[in-house]
C-alpha cells in the first residue's frame, strides 16, 4: 500500500539522514558514493570537508563549469579545480611556466603533417596510455618547442612525474573526486598516483557517462565499484526533480536493460525527495511532449513554452544562493542554432554555447606576442594566417631542430607582425592609432583585431533583467552539470537522438537520461515531422519515448504554425 506523503517525508528523512552518517562516521581511506542526478552530493562533500576544516584538502571535478559551483558551495575548505587545471598547476609549480592551450593539440597535428608524417590520433594515444608511441613522442617534443600543454598531455606529464618523485604533490586530508564515470584510462591512472597521497572519495554514477571521443568508459567506476577496496555508498534521494521525472529516470534506465543495454551497470536506488520536491512534483505531474510539422514551428513552441513561464519560477532562477537557467533547451546543433535565430532579438538573455575547444584565431597569436615578443606558439599561429602551406611546411622544418621561430622567419615578416603588435597595444590603452597602417599589415583581419582589443564598456551583471528568463542552448553533452527550471529537448527523433533506433548505444541513452534529469519543474520533448518540408523523409519521434510509460507523458498532439491565430494549434497530419 502506498503511503501518504507525510508518511513518506517521515521515511526518506530517517533514511537520509542514516545515509549521511553511515558516510560520515566511515573510517575508510577509500570511498565511492554512487549518487545519481540531483542528489546533494556537493551537502556530502562539504559535511565531510568540515570534519577537517584546517586540514589540507582538494576536490577535483572533470566539468569546467562545476567548479564554480564547488568552490562556492565548499568555501575555503579545500582547493576546488578541474582535473586539468590542478595538472596544468602542479606542472607550473615545478617547471615555472606552463600554459594550458586547448587549440595546441590542432597546432601539432598540423606540424605533423606539414613534416610528411602519419601522426593523426594525438589524443586518443594519450588517453589510451599507450606509451612509447610516436604519437605521444611527437606531441610532447613540440609542447616543448612551444612552451605550452593542452589536457591530455598535460594529465600525461604530471602523471610521468609522480611515478619517478611522488613528493612532487603534497599529502592530503582529503581527495574529492567528482563525475569519476567520465574518466578515460590516463585519467584513472593518474587517479591511482593521487589517491595514495590521502584518504580518496569518489563520486560517479555509470548511468550518467555521455562524453564519446575521449576514451571514457563507465567500466572504471563498476571496476572499482566491484574491486573490494573501497566502501561504497549511495544517496538514493533527488532533490533537483519532480517525481515524474524521477519515475521516467527509472522506467528509461529499467527498458534499456530489458533491452539488452547497460551490461553491468551498477544498480542504485534513485527516488524523488517529497519533502524538498513535493510542491513542484503536484504541479508539473506529467512530461509534456509534441510533434511539430516542421523545425520553424519547433521554435515558436518553445516560444510559446518561455511566455507561459510562472513569474515565481523565473524569480526563483535567479536567486543567488541557488541560482540556475529559467530555461534550457537541449538538442542537435542544427535546431539549436535555428531557435537562436528565430528568438534572440525577443530575449536577450538568451545564450548558445557551443564547443571551439579546438580552434585558434588570429587573436590568440597576438594576444601571445604581447606577453612574449618570442613566443614560439604566437607565431605559429600567426604564419597559419598569413602564409601559404609550402612556407609554413619549410619553417616548420627548420624549426624541428628547436631553432626560435625568430630565428627563422623572414626579417619583413617579423618587423611588419612587431609593428602590429605595437598599434595593438595603443588600442587596448584606448589611444590613437593608424587604422589604415594596421590594415595595411593585417589586410582581411583589421577588423576582428580592432572590434576584439577596443575596450568596450562592460555590462554590469547588476543590470540583468532579473524578471525576465534566462535561457541556455545546449547540446545533450553540453548540458552535463547543469539544471534549468524548465528543460526543454527538441529535435528528439530517431536519426538525432538516437541516430539508429536499431543500434541504439548506451552513450545516447546516457545522453537522453542526462538531459531529462537536469529537470527542477517542468520538461518538454519536442519532435517534428520535418526539418524545412515535406518534400523531405518523414522524422519518427525517438524511440526514447517508448520506453517511457504513458502515465507520466501528457501529449499535446501534432502542432502547426497557424498564421490566421499567430500561435501554435493542433495539426490534422496523422502520427
Amino acid at each position: 500500500m502506498r503511503m501518504n506523503n507525510k508518511e513518506l517525508i517521515s521515511k526518506q528523512k530517517s533514511e537520509w539522514t542514516k545515509c549521511v552518517k553511515s558516510i560520515l562516521s566511515s573510517k575508510s581511506k577509500k570511498k565511492i558514493i554512487i549518487a545519481g542526478a540531483g542528489t546533494g552530493k556537493t551537502f556530502i562533500f562539504r559535511e565531510i570537508l568540515e570534519k577537517n576544516p584546517d586540514g589540507r584538502n582538494i576536490a577535483l571535478t572533470f566539468i569546467n563549469r562545476l567548479t564554480a559551483d564547488m568552490a562556492f558551495a565548499l568555501g575555503e575548505l579545500a582547493e576546488v579545480k578541474t582535473f586539468h587545471a590542478y595538472c596544468k598547476k602542479v606542472l607550473h609549480e615545478q617547471s615555472g611556466k606552463v600554459d594550458l592551450f586547448p587549440y595546441l593539440t590542432q597546432i601539432i597535428k598540423d606540424d605533423a603533417k606539414y613534416l610528411g608524417l602519419h601522426l593523426r590520433v594525438f589524443d586518443k594515444k594519450f588517453q589510451m596510455l599507450n606509451e612509447g608511441s610516436p604519437e605521444i613522442d611527437f606531441y610532447l617534443s613540440r609542447g616543448d618547442y612551444y612552451d605550452a600543454v593542452s589536457f591530455n598531455d598535460s594529465v600525461y606529464r604530471l602523471y610521468k612525474k609522480l611515478q619517478k618523485n611522488s613528493e612532487i604533490i603534497p599529502t592530503f586530508n582529503q581527495i574529492l573526486i567528482d563525475e569519476f564515470q567520465d574518466f578515460n584510462p590516463l585519467e584513472v591512472a593518474f587517479i591511482n598516483e593521487l589517491e595514495k597521497k590521502g584518504n580518496i572519495l569518489i563520486v560517479g554514477d555509470d548511468d550518467q557517462s555521455v562524453y564519446e571521443g575521449r576514451c571514457a568508459s563507465p567500466q572504471y567506476l563498476r571496476d572499482k565499484y566491484c574491486s573490494g577496496q573501497y566502501e561504497i555508498f549511495e544517496l538514493p534521494f533527488c532533490v533537483r526533480c519532480p517525481e515524474v521525472m524521477v519515475n521516467a529516470a527509472n522506467a528509461l534506465l529499467n527498458n534499456a536493460e530489458k533491452r539488452g543495454h547497460l551490461k553491468g551497470r551498477v544498480r542504485k536506488r534513485f527516488e524523488c525527495n517529497i519533502y524538498r520536491k513535493g510542491h513542484d512534483s503536484a504541479r508539473f505531474p506529467k512530461i509534456h511532449t509534441a510533434r511539430c510539422t516542421v523545425g520553424s514551428v519547433v521554435a515558436k513552441y518553445v516560444d510559446e513554452v518561455i511566455r507561459n513561464i510562472a513569474d515565481e519560477d523565473i524569480e526563483e532562477s535567479w536567486k543567488e544562493e541557488r541560482e540556475y537557467y529559467t530555461v534550457l533547451v537541449v538538442g542537435p546543433r542544427q535546431y539549436l542554432s535555428r531557435i537562436r535565430k528565430a528568438l534572440a532579438d525577443k530575449y536577450p538573455q538568451m545564450v548558445y554555447k557551443r564547443s571551439e575547444e579546438g580552434n585558434y584565431s588570429i587573436i590568440d597569436g597576438y594576444g601571445l606576442l604581447l606577453k612574449d615578443a618570442k613566443a614560439n606558439l604566437g607565431w605559429r599561429i600567426l604564419i597559419d594566417f598569413y602564409l601559404e602551406g609550402r612556407e609554413i611546411a619549410n619553417i616548420i622544418r627548420k624549426s624541428s631542430d628547436g631553432q626560435q621561430l625568430t630565428d627563422i622567419l623572414s626579417k619583413n615578416f617579423l618587423q611588419q607582425q612587431e609593428k602590429v603588435v605595437e598599434i595593438i597595444r595603443l588600442i587596448k590603452q584606448d589611444e590613437d592609432f593608424d587604422k589604415d597602417k594596421l590594415k595595411k599589415y593585417t589586410g582581411e583581419y583589421c577588423d576582428e583585431i580592432v572590434e576584439y582589443y577596443y575596450p568596450k564598456e562592460q555590462k554590469d551583471k547588476d543590470n540583468i533583467d532579473k524578471t525576465k528568463p534566462s535561457i541556455l542552448l545546449s547540446s545533450f553533452v553540453g548540458c552535463k552539470g547543469l539544471s534549468a527550471g524548465h528543460v526543454i529537448i527538441v529535435g528528439a527523433n530517431d536519426g538525432s537522438i538516437p541516430k539508429d533506433p536499431t543500434n541504439i548505444t548506451d552513450i545516447e541513452i546516457a545522453q537522453f537520461l542526462v538531459a531529462l534529469t537536469r529537470t527542477r519543474k517542468q520538461c518538454h520533448i519536442v519532435s517534428n515531422r520535418w526539418l524545412i518540408s515535406p518534400i523531405e523523409n518523414e522524422f519518427r519521434s525517438t524511440s526514447f519515448l517508448d520506453w517511457i510509460p504513458g502515465e507520466f507523458i501528457e501529449n499535446h498532439g501534432n502542432l502547426r504554425w497557424s498564421p490566421k491565430f499567430g500561435q501554435v494549434v493542433k495539426s490534422g497530419f496523422c502520427s
